[in-house]
């Protein structure tokens, strides 16, 4: 009797496997629900990685907006800079219309004392390489009779001696007389073979040959770099700056004044060279322009008729 009272009474079907089924649900809703932390966690990265890739590239277009106003400010600021001097010539032009009728009474007392300056800038157009031609024909000469005025010829005089100095600082003429062996902008690079812009002109030469300054000025630089080799470096004024590289010896030092003509270095094949050559720049305001047109003056042949 007293195991039976201790026996268990036995369960109700499926009672037993009851608990087990229920843990095996709630595993199966734990891992469901990571599963979807997971991708509501990749996904929201994503979300803030594409944000930050917008944003880098709306900054990015930001900048190129930027950068293009810029450049257009600029073209409107050169455009405006270019109507105010056509603005001014045609003043000029103007000015010089209403003053034709007493060009009689202004031009006499101009001739005598501007012989003098005459001679003058023929001299300095001579040392240019410009030759000078005079033709002369009775036949086809006259003209009024041309008062004297002596307040506009003094004024002359004075605009005269100015534009006699602003020709002694240009930079005019060959800094030596040789083949040019490159030119002036784009080009492909000796070295390299790459497409870029060349800022002067080269002269074909051997080393040794003299190098002359194209102009009065001060020696600005003298110095040497990787690029440029031996170079020598003129502030001429008015803006102009004339750079002479790869020398093989610079003859002149920084402060010192120079003259047209002057031998300031040899030529030579120093710094980023492939042969003995001048590389010769001119820059404007601190623009590189082409020395073509400075170096052609000493081509042309002036009629002067009387």
């Amino acid at each position: 009797m007293a195991n039976k009272k201790s026996q268990a009474p036995p369960s109700a079907p499926g009672q037993g496997d009851y608990i087990p089924l229920k843990k095996t649900k709630m595993r199966t809703s734990i891992i469901v629900l990571s599963l979807l932390a997971l991708l509501l966690g990749y996904g929201t990265l994503r979300g803030i990685y594409y944000q930050q890739q917008t944003r880098l590239l709306q900054a990015a277009s930001n900048d190129q907006i930027c950068e293009l106003q810029a450049g257009k400010e600029q073209l409107n600021r050169e455009l405006t800079e270019i109507r105010i001097e056509l603005a001014r010539i045609i003043q000029e032009k103007e000015k010089l219309a209403s003053l034709k009728h007493n060009q009689e009474e202004l031009l006499e007392g101009s001739i005598s004392k501007l012989d003098e300056q005459a001679k003058v800038i023929e001299k300095v157009i001579d040392q240019l390489g410009v030759k000078i031609k005079i033709e002369e024909d009775p036949t086809h000469s006259g003209g009024p009779f041309i008062a004297v005025n002596e307040n506009f010829q003094d004024k002359l005089i004075v605009t005269t001696d100015r534009y006699l100095t602003a020709l002694q600082s240009m930079p005019l003429g060959h800094p030596v007389d040789t083949k040019i062996s490159s030119g002036f902008g784009k080009r492909v690079d000796p070295i390299n073979g790459k497409t870029g812009f060349h800022a002067g002109i080269d002269f074909k030469g051997d080393t040794g040959d003299k190098v002359a300054a194209t102009g009065n000025g001060v020696v600005k630089k003298a110095a040497y770099n990787k690029g440029l080799g031996n170079y020598v470096v003129l502030a001429h004024g008015h803006g102009y700056e004339t750079t002479y590289a790869h020398l093989s010896r610079r003859l002149v030092k920084k402060g010192e004044r120079i003259t047209r003509g002057r031998t300031i270095g040899l030529i030579g094949n120093t710094g980023r060279s492939t042969g003995s050559h001048l590389h010769y720049e001119i820059r404007l305001h601190g623009k590189a322009i082409n020395p073509m047109k400075y170096i052609k003056i000493s081509d042309l042949t002036v009629i002067a008729s009387k």
